[in-house]
């Protein structure tokens, strides 16, 4: 395609979607820990052991989401919980608006953009959610984007380095990010020789930026970690799950690019080399099916009319879509659409609930709690405790990693009652239990007539006797 995209359409869609996500209460169970350490970075620097639990205190922790974590508590500092309900709408805008616009520059026509952008768009709505996790989302939209832009204009590659050096400050998604600009790069230079020290140069900026991190080096480990061996006991870290709605529409956006591949013409080395990779990531957890679905949905754009007319051929269909190419309107129409859309955006954040949804929490049995260590605590709570309990320290929270080793194992062992779960509790000095009533660590409480310091139907805390 020549000229450039018009984005009435595409911040159309981020208006709507954006306002739309306004209407999801806050309460994602790690938002409470981002915050925390967003509130600790600003205040005290950037903080490389763990102040939050009694189980591995003083131990390292990660840094690489340091700079989404504050961007998430300047959003409440300002704003209160308005301010976490804002950020997160105008991220989703920005990433619905990205996707069509990818997808408009690989289709002119409009109405067949939207349509190819809907699925992926569907899908991310599975992690709007108030987390650094959410930007990088973000980050790999606008990647897409400038990728699909370079097929005309291959010097917008230079935006990369800027991206990525944002990008990995901001969550360890960057990681992937990294790996498509590469191949992007390398394509680029097999495919049009005079560019070649132009994409290698792109390359080795891209590589450089993501060093400028507070980890430097280390932080390549722990993005690797995230995508290569994700904690399976976490459901979102998980593979992706067919019988889950998610799962389902997954599938159906694979499907569909294998479709498109097999009838439509045939596939570039460089789409090849971008999907692929991309959808290897998808697979290995829950989490990461987004990308996929952002990745493909110019690719479908571009080609998958191409494959629905071939499948009309052979039923015999007269199904043919018009290919007139519409012009594109003055940038003052783009610019009205923006403000009209970021109006909207910011009009539904002021109007949404403006408190998180605490009915899955614990948030009754918070007078109870015992100050100091001893607390063993459910993972799903983690977080929340962090935030509305600060002198009780977690077991274990959502950052997960940190915990890697004798106290996950612990945890395990305690929670589904293994052989030496009793064994756990004296060697850790637990003293308290804040469980779900009917884990099997709650159940066997209540079989021993353990006391109970408050209780409700979503929460039991139970106290242990004899614990010192």
């Amino acid at each position: 395609m020549s000229g450039r995209v018009s984005w009435s359409i595409p911040l159309l869609a981020g208006g709507i979607f954006g306002g739309l996500s306004t209407l999801a209460t806050v309460g994602d169970s790690d938002l409470f820990w981002h915050l925390a350490q967003g509130r600790q970075t600003l205040t005290e620097g950037l903080v490389r052991v763990d102040t939050f639990s009694w189980t591995v205190r003083g131990l390292p922790v990660l840094i690489d989401q340091w700079l989404g974590q504050v961007v998430w508590y300047g959003a409440y500092a300002t704003l209160g919980w308005t301010g976490i309900i804002l950020l997160r709408a105008l991220v989703v805008a920005g990433i619905a608006t990205l996707i069509v616009a990818a997808a408009l520059a690989a289709q002119r026509r409009p109405i067949v953009a939207v349509l190819a952008s809907l699925p992926a768009i569907a899908l991310t709505r599975y992690g709007w959610t108030e987390r650094p996790q959410l930007i990088g989302l973000l980050c790999f939209a606008a990647l897409v984007f400038v990728l699909r832009a370079s097929d005309t204009r291959p010097r917008v590659l230079l935006g990369l380095p800027v991206l990525l050096v944002l990008w990995a400050n901001l969550h360890g998604s960057y990681a992937l990010g990294l790996a498509i600009a590469v191949i992007a790069c390398a394509e680029l230079a097999l495919r049009r020789r005079p560019l070649r020290r132009f994409a290698v140069a792109v390359a080795v900026a891209s590589l450089l930026a993501t060093l400028l991190t507070p980890s430097g080096v280390a932080t390549w480990a722990s993005a690797g970690g995230h995508f290569l061996s994700p904690p399976r006991i976490v459901l979102e870290e998980g593979v992706p799950d067919v019988t889950q709605p998610y799962g389902v529409l997954f599938a159906f956006i694979i499907l569909s690019v294998l479709v498109t591949a097999l009838l439509a013409r045939p596939v570039s080395l460089r789409e090849v080399a971008l999907l692929l990779p991309v959808l290897f990531v998808s697979m290995t957890a829950a989490r990461h099916t987004p990308f996929f679905a952002v990745a493909s949905a110019p690719y479908l754009a571009a080609n998958a009319p191409d494959a629905i007319a071939a499948i009309a051929a052979k039923l015999h269909l007269a199904i043919r879509l018009p290919a007139f190419a519409p012009s594109v309107p003055p940038r003052r129409v783009d610019l009205a659409t923006a403000a009209l859309a970021l109006a909207a955006v910011i009009g539904a954040a002021f109007v949404a609930p403006g408190q998180p949804n605490l009915a899955p929490y614990p948030e009754g049995a918070l007078s109870q709690l015992p100050a100091g260590s001893g607390l063993l605590n459910d993972y799903d709570w983690g977080g929340f405790l962090i935030w509305y309990a600060p002198a009780t320290p977690v077991f274990i929270d959502g950052r997960l990693f940190p915990y890697t080793g004798d106290a996950l194992r612990d945890y395990e062992t305690v929670v589904s009652i293994g052989p030496t779960w009793r064994d756990v509790l004296t060697r850790r000095s637990v003293r308290a239990l804040l469980l779900k009533p009917d884990s099997p660590l709650a159940v066997r409480a209540r079989d021993l007539r353990w006391p109970v310091l408050a209780e409700s139907a979503r929460y039991v805390l139970f106290t242990i006797p004899n614990s010192r």
